[in-house]
């Protein structure tokens, strides 16, 4: 019996679909966190450059809960009066 080599991630639920236009005139890029099986790392990270953002690779498919999680948080600052924005991660001095 074959069996299909499995190949999923998930990603980009953490972006403002709002603002997508102004990625482009950031200073720098903006983080989109992602996880995702091995095998789907590598087509992953190309759609999210391709999509103008920094991939941020959060580990496997095991952590896909925890991103659906963090938009509560993005939620709150958000109502909070920041009003859509992105998110860039960096090590200190990267900005």
């Amino acid at each position: 019996m074959r069996t299909r080599s499995s190949r999923s991630s998930k990603s980009f639920n953490l972006n403002f679909a709002n603002v997508y236009d102004e990625i482009g005139a950031q200073r720098v890029l903006p983080s989109n966190l992602y996880c995702a099986e091995d095998e789907a790392r590598e087509v992953t990270e190309q759609l999210i450059r391709d999509a103008g953002y920094e991939p941020m690779y959060v580990g496997g498919l095991e952590n896909a809960r925890m991103l659906e999680e963090h938009l509560a948080l993005l939620f709150a600052v958000n109502r909070a009066g920041l009003g859509p924005f992105f998110v860039r991660y960096a090590k200190p001095g990267e900005l």
